[in-house]
């Protein structure tokens, strides 16, 4: 029995799902009889790309074709359909990738005139499996072709595609194909095949082929062969390739209680299930991938909440991390992906990723149990704590008293006169943070490139006119800092925000916001900073 695939593939360009621009312009062009002598059919698989290939071909040769349509009854149409055609040559380049492959089906055969067609075509699919000998070999030929040549390159890496070769060729960029395009293919071919699907069940399959054609007709055939002309969900799940994303959904839940015993734990237990660890960390990626597009897209969020399990349960987690942790955990399990594919253990490289979760290790996780935007605000002191009179706490509240409403806040960089700034400035975090968005606004108006790192790094604190930033990463260290124009650009850029004349940089790995005395130390001088006190001695109190 052939395949759903082979069964319905398309042989006109009406039957074609999705890719409307393209198949428009093809079929005109082969109406009009104005075609280009090369083509470039470049996009993700399963989209229909040999598939249109092979129908433009018929369209040129097509003894009776109808405003660019083939007949798809006539010889030429049934010649090239059936692959019999001595004028229709489809190579696989991944098989031939050689200069001499080339030269012997291309560059020899393209000299002798079509055997009873108009055109000679000639469509190489994963063209950018050749060789760059193979390449070059090709190179004259299609720059000065016969003129019953026609040469259509099919690939899914475009970036291989020599630059030589893509400036001689008319090149069409295919897109995957959308949920809507690909649920009317898949209900058309179940009515033709007398099966009835339950919309949960064309959603998941829908879901599972990443807007591919091929994908959803592969996994649609595997129902089909149940023999059931009324499949659910249910029934589905029995031959659907199985989804990780309710499993990495739940993990994300876990980590996101803080609490280390619990995300050491369902690694552990994922473990013991048989589950293999390397290919859910893409499960997770994934996860987070969709968090982060829903965090601002209630369309998404809808799609989410209306898709299947896996989808469902990425759904209810919005809100849990704010989008800058998420930025960090996606960096994070891909260093840790990366690991685990070059021979570290998996179970550990799973770990490692949960603890950072769980401990609140990463550059923009929440601190003290807050979530992220509450952390991000500036830090406010808070009001004196009522206590007996005494000649320490008398002397602070008169000289409170006698501070007016504009002395009375803390002192923020660009408050400070030149003289002040010139003395060596000291910022808590929270100061230092606060206008870190301004800095990073600044840097991108100057080089754009940049400004991704600043994003996921963060200022730790200013100490006389020294701002220490914390880095997610060494590299970007190395790049903010070791190179000396980059780090001029960056000092020029703080020194405008934060008005600090003398103001300098350096940088640490993954270091956290101060904690423990330090952190108290900086909760004292904003009290000072605010009420206009001094520290005085404890003595016989």
């Amino acid at each position: 029995m052939s395949s759903i695939s082979r069964t319905y593939r398309p042989q006109v360009f009406s039957e074609i799902t999705g890719q409307e621009p393209i198949k428009e312009t093809l079929r005109l062009e082969a109406a009009s009889g104005k075609i280009a002598h090369a083509y470039l059919f470049a996009g993700p698989r399963g989209v229909g790309k040999t598939t249109l290939a092979r129908i433009f071909a018929k369209a040129l040769n097509c003894t009776n074709p109808k405003d660019g349509e083939p007949c798809d009854v006539c010889d030429s149409c049934r010649d090239i359909g059936s692959g019999r055609s001595l004028d229709f040559i489809e190579m696989d380049a991944a098989s031939n990738t050689g200069v001499d492959n080339i030269r012997e089906a291309i560059v020899e055969h393209v000299r002798f005139v079509p055997h009873a067609k108009k055109f000679k075509i000639y469509v190489l699919d994963e063209a950018h499996m050749l060789s760059v000998s193979a390449w070059n070999a090709l190179l004259k030929t299609i720059e000065e072709p016969p003129p019953y040549a026609v040469f259509i390159f099919v690939t899914t890496e475009l970036h291989k595609v020599p630059q030589t070769i893509q400036s001689r060729c008319q090149r069409f960029d295919f897109k995957r194909v959308s949920e809507d395009d690909l649920a009317k293919k898949l209900k058309l071919i179940a009515g033709k095949e007398s099966v009835e699907l339950d919309d949960t069940v064309v959603a998941s399959i829908i879901s599972r082929s990443d807007g591919s054609v091929r994908d959803a007709e592969t996994i649609l055939g595997q129902l089909i062969s149940l023999g059931e002309k009324k499949i659910n969900l249910e029934l589905a799940n029995l031959v659907m390739p199985i989804s990780r994303l309710p499993l990495a959904a739940q993990m994300l839940e876990t980590w996101s209680r803080r609490k280390l015993e619990d995300a050491l734990g369902v690694v552990a237990e994922t473990e013991e299930q048989g589950i293999q660890l390397v290919p859910l960390f893409d499960d997770l990626i994934q996860s987070i991938r969709q968090l982060l597009l829903a965090a601002d897209s209630e369309k998404w969020m809808n799609k989410l909440a209306n898709g299947d399990e896996g989808e469902k349960k990425i759904a209810s987690l919005k809100g849990v991390f704010q989008p800058a942790e998420l930025s960090d955990m996606a960096l994070m399990l891909m260093e840790r992906r990366r690991d685990a594919k070059q021979g570290a253990d998996p179970k550990f490289c799973l770990e490692l990723a949960a603890a950072a979760v769980a401990l609140r290790l990463l550059p923009n996780s929440p601190k003290d149990g807050g979530t992220k935007a509450e952390d991000d605000k500036p830090k406010q002191p808070p009001p004196p704590t009522p206590s007996a009179p005494s000649e320490k706490t008398t002397k602070t509240e008169k000289t409170a008293d006698e501070t007016s409403p504009e002395t009375s806040k803390p002192k923020q960089a660009e408050e400070m006169s030149e003289h002040e700034a010139g003395k060596g400035v000291s910022l808590s975090a929270g100061q230092s943070l606060a206008k870190w968005a301004a800095l990073i606004k600044a840097v991108d108006g100057i080089s754009p490139s940049l400004t991704f790192i600043l994003k996921i790094s963060r200022p730790l604190y200013v100490q006389d006119s020294l701002m220490t930033i914390s880095f997610q990463y060494p590299f970007h260290k190395e790049k903010m800092l070791g190179d000396i124009k980059t780090k001029r650009l960056l000092e020029d850029c703080l020194r405008k925000v934060y008005g600090i004349e003398d103001l300098r940089a350096e940088g640490v790995i993954g270091a956290a916001i101060k904690d423990g005395e330090d952190k108290k130390a900086d909760t004292v001088s904003d009290l000072i900073s605010a009420f206009g006190g001094q520290v005085v001695s404890e003595s016989g109190a």
